[in-house]
């Protein structure tokens, strides 16, 4: 599976689709460290974003501008525990991208020029 390949169910907010972007290019440039740190980041901010949702009230109330306060919060934690590998996602990222290449090296090797 590739990256280009990975169709989010969930709706992303802009700023997810950017971060999808990133890890795309991250991925394909063969930045396995840009791609993990990428990637963790942006299941922390959807992480943070759908436990909140599932909130009977909204932390930051129901008034106007409540979704902006709303959306800074799901990025700020979400990018804080990404940053902290406190997931511990980007390690199995990195680890899979290096045998996923290693896969694709030892393919090439075998069919030779």
């Amino acid at each position: 599976m590739e990256i280009g390949d990975i169709r989010p169910v969930l709706p992303l907010a802009r700023t997810d689709e950017a971060r999808v972007d990133g890890a795309r290019r991250a991925a394909e440039s063969g930045d396995a460290v840009e791609t993990a740190k990428q990637f963790e980041t942006l299941f922390g901010v959807m992480l943070v974003r759908e436990l909140r949702r599932s909130m009977p009230t909204g932390m930051f109330g129901n008034g106007p501008g409540a979704d902006v306060y709303e959306g800074w919060f799901d990025e700020q934690l979400g990018s804080a525990l990404a940053g902290r590998d406190a997931l511990g996602i980007s390690g199995m990222v990195k680890t899979a991208l290096a045998r996923a290449h290693a896969a694709r090296a030892a393919s090439a090797a075998e069919e030779g020029p």
